[in-house]
């Protein structure tokens, strides 16, 4: 009796040990200055707290020496360390453990400020051709210093799993839980690429499982998408964004904003180069406060001959430029500050920098040549030129995603090319959905450069010179910054319709942007 009672309670323990094990699936890594931040994540199911602690070794003299342990947080089924005063021109391998689950990688040496430094960028991921296999290889073979992720990691129904909202306390473990099975399958595509690598990543619409938005300063969402705001408890929010954003440094101003929710825009500096990270969704405007028409279509691609709509203006000869208003907001006023002051310092610093965000500030991709689409972050043009006006003239470029479609062009603010020069990543595997077609040729093109080259006005009068539209083609960047020569040089590396790489040559790249 005693025998088979202590079988019993062997086994139950046993059992309820393995229920709370966790496999390690992947790691990311961003470093800014002397700290470090390390994110684990693991296969736990927020649903189920899980016990075990993850320790953190890094190799010294031949020797793995256990530097830190975390506790797995629940809701984001990661582990997430930071480290100050980082040793950060020095490479160290590093493994992190979870009971007998193990994963390896390499903290690389940051370059020196005098070298250049190698930007990878990809956008819009969707699950076609997934998990990308020779494209990634690719990627690792440029063997870049650093990666950016400029958001849509995911899409709310890939991977069979459609997207679950969660409204309220009790449905965000849930929630989590079907977030993760998509976020997964991206960290099983990029783990090799990531393991022994910074990044860099933000979200966009998708990624928090919206079809375009405008955050409205972090409200919860009362009315019908365009009216602004979340559709998600912020619970659920802040867990998702933490997954991708959770290693960037500490936010400049966290919140809670609005409803509860999180900010992360901050700056990132890595191997003598500065970076904006800048979140230009989530305190934009909606269209609701300038069109009041009813609402024509649920579609997120207004239905062929509609009347102008709440988000997407069809009529060509409506002039968008009176959509504007003084108060409405692209940044808000607290992010419009910090980016000023961060140009500012760029400036005295006298070293290059970038300002990564979503979308380009322009209306440069559309469906139709008639279409002008307030998602577009051209509008609301007040917004856009303030915040222009905070980057001033600074020696930057900027770098989104979003639109599907790889373009390069320089913004003008009060004359044309008085801003900087833009250049949105084209999807990596989402259809390449937009164009760049205008009617007309543009204005000064240089010698030899297509007619949709030159300068131009957007839809909300922005002006713009366009170097290049990469229509109809999916890839990635590669981005170059030289401080010694105080140049960028913008790469467009195509993929074929397939999601593999190809050779082939993009009209208005490779573009040298120099300072």
């Amino acid at each position: 009796m005693k025998l088979g009672f202590f079988l019993t309670l062997l086994v139950s323990l046993l059992l309820t040990h393995s229920a709370q094990t966790a496999e390690i699936l992947w790691t990311q890594y961003c470093q800014h200055r002397d700290t470090m931040k390390l994110m684990v994540h693991l296969d736990a199911d927020p649903q189920n707290p899980v016990s075990e602690l993850v320790t953190l070794w890094t190799k010294a003299d031949g020797d793995w020496e256990e530097l830190a342990s975390q506790k797995i947080h629940t809701l984001s089924a990661t582990a997430l360390f930071e480290m100050k005063e980082w040793p950060r021109h020095e490479e160290l391998s590093y493994k992190v453990t979870c009971g007998d689950s193990s994963f390896e990688g390499i903290f690389r040496a940051e370059p020196k400020p005098d070298a250049p430094l190698k930007l990878l960028g990809m956008s819009c991921l969707k699950d076609i051709g997934w998990p990308w296999k020779e494209a990634v290889a690719e990627l690792i073979a440029h063997d870049p210093d650093l990666v950016y992720f400029s958001g849509d990691q995911i899409y709310e129904n890939d991977y069979g799993s459609p997207h679950i909202v969660s409204t309220t306390p009790e449905e965000v473990p849930a929630g989590m839980m079907n977030y993760l099975e998509k976020y997964r399958q991206f960290g099983r595509a990029f783990r090799d690429l990531l393991r022994d690598r910074p990044s860099i990543m933000i979200t966009d619409d998708h990624d928090v499982f919206e079809n375009d938005l405008w955050g409205k300063g972090g409200l919860i969402m009362d009315g019908h998408r365009t009216t602004g705001g979340y559709r998600n408890h912020p619970d659920w929010l802040n867990n998702a964004e933490f997954t991708q954003v959770g290693v960037l440094p500490d936010p400049i101003n966290k919140g809670p904003h609005g409803d509860g929710m999180f900010a992360y825009y901050t700056s990132v500096e890595y191997g003598g180069v500065r970076f904006a990270v800048i979140e230009d969704r989530k305190f934009k405007s909606p269209p609701s406060e300038v069109i009041t028409d009813p609402i024509v279509s649920e579609s997120h691609v207004p239905k062929p001959n509609s009347d102008a709509g709440i988000e997407v203006v069809r009529d060509g000869d409506y002039d968008c430029t009176q959509l504007d208003r003084e108060d409405l907001d692209l940044l808000g006023p607290e992010q419009e500050a910090f980016l000023a002051k961060w140009s500012h310092e760029l400036k005295e610093s006298g070293q290059l920098g970038a300002v990564l965000s979503s979308s380009p500030w322009a209306h440069i991709a559309m469906y139709t040549r008639d279409s002008a689409d307030l998602d577009a972050n051209g509008w609301p043009q007040s917004g856009r030129n303030r915040a222009l006006a905070a980057i001033d003239d600074a020696p930057v470029v900027m770098i989104h995603g979003d639109v599907h479609l790889g373009t390069l062009f320089r913004h003008g603010r009060e004359n044309w090319n008085d801003g900087p020069v833009s250049y949105s990543l084209p999807a990596f595997s989402s259809n390449a959905s937009r164009r760049w077609e205008p009617y007309e040729a543009g204005e000064n093109r240089e010698p030899g450069s297509p007619e949709n080259t030159g300068q131009f006005k957007d839809r909300f009068g922005n002006k713009m010179t366009v170097y290049g539209a990469g229509n109809g083609l999916n890839g990635y960047g590669m981005i170059l910054f030289d401080p010694i020569k105080k140049e960028v040089t913008l790469e467009f590396h195509p993929m074929s319709e397939e999601r593999k790489p190809m050779k082939a040559e993009v009209d208005g790249w490779p573009r040298v942007v120099r300072f």
